[in-house]
């Protein structure tokens, strides 16, 4: 599903990854560590096209990333970075874009099931009506990882899933992000967590 054969990535000047080869099996939930500056979060951005890198190839769903492809595997793709933008925007505006722009044709009548999802992530619906700087970092993510199980995307990509989170929550997240893995999504996350790494399937290590 998910294949990297021999890149570098270059970030600041410096050589962040070099001669960088890994694989991820469809339905595979994968954790990428490392020490901080290593390239774990331009890894993710080059997997769907938002980093540049030299030599090698990278291949998602079959397709081989580069200029023809982009769009491909950009629609079955999603970026989740740890830093959310728009923090003065309103909660549900960027919800409602997110699924629009994913190509969810009916958004209002999905919403008892991004309801039920952000339950089960342990938050409130009314959580929705704020914007997004009235709350946490980690209900930010636990927000957008709703929303990107109501997209059709194949494969997820995430920067710091559990940063930020309590205990019982990060178990939350965790234990759906392994229902959605069952359900044949392809997840690729950096984190630094330990507990998270230890339920995947696949550990990518960064040196």
């Amino acid at each position: 599903m998910l294949e990297v054969n021999d890149i570098s990535i270059q970030f600041g000047g410096e050589q962040v990854l070099q001669n960088f080869s890994c694989r991820v099996e469809k339905g595979g939930l994968a954790c990428v560590v490392g020490r901080s500056g290593c390239g774990k979060t331009s890894l993710l951005k080059a997997l769907i096209g938002l980093t540049p890198y030299c030599g090698g190839t990278i291949r998602i769903a079959g397709a081989e990333l580069n200029e023809s492809s982009c769009a491909f595997v950009r629609k079955i793709t999603a970026y989740l970075p740890q830093e959310l933008v728009f923090p003065n925007e309103d909660i549900m505006d960027i919800v409602l874009q997110t699924l629009r722009i994913g190509g969810v044709k009916n958004v209002r009548l999905s919403m008892p099931l991004l309801h039920q999802n952000i339950q089960r992530l342990g938050l409130e619906p009314e959580l929705l009506d704020k914007r997004m700087a009235e709350i946490s970092g980690g209900q930010r993510q636990r927000v957008m990882i709703a929303v990107l199980s109501m997209l059709d995307k194949q494969v997820w990509l995430l920067d710091e899933p559990t940063a930020a989170l309590d205990e019982k929550s990060r178990d939350l997240v965790i234990r759906f992000l392994i229902e959605e893995q069952r359900c044949g999504k392809t997840i690729v996350a950096v984190s630094h967590d330990p507990v998270f790494a230890s339920r995947c399937s696949t550990i990518i290590r960064l040196d």
